[in-house]
């Protein structure tokens, strides 16, 4: 669903395009963080719940990453040398 609103939203930086992607980026890291609360009601001896950990840390970071790639596109990360022009010093001629 939230791939489906992130492409909805365009790639152009409007304010409902800025509130997707962050929360494209925060629903994942908040999922990340809490993998032990999800899995505790199926806690049990008798069942392994390493694989489904697993599948859920991975559709989560495929999550985080359809948002960092959302990002990019709309041309919020620092990725070319134009942006980071300011750090550089003045040329000597």
């Amino acid at each position: 669903m939230m791939g489906f609103m992130m492409w909805m939203a365009g790639s152009t930086v409007h304010l409902f395009s800025i509130g997707i992607t962050f929360s494209a980026l925060w629903q994942p890291l908040s999922a990340l963080q809490g993998v032990g609360k999800v899995f505790e009601p199926y806690k049990d001896s008798k069942v392994d719940l390493l694989g489904p950990k697993l599948v859920f840390i991975a559709l989560n970071l495929v999550g985080l990453g359809l948002g960092v790639w959302k990002l990019n596109t709309l041309g919020l990360l620092p990725t070319h040398a134009s942006d980071w022009v300011s750090s550089l010093p003045p040329a000597q001629v």
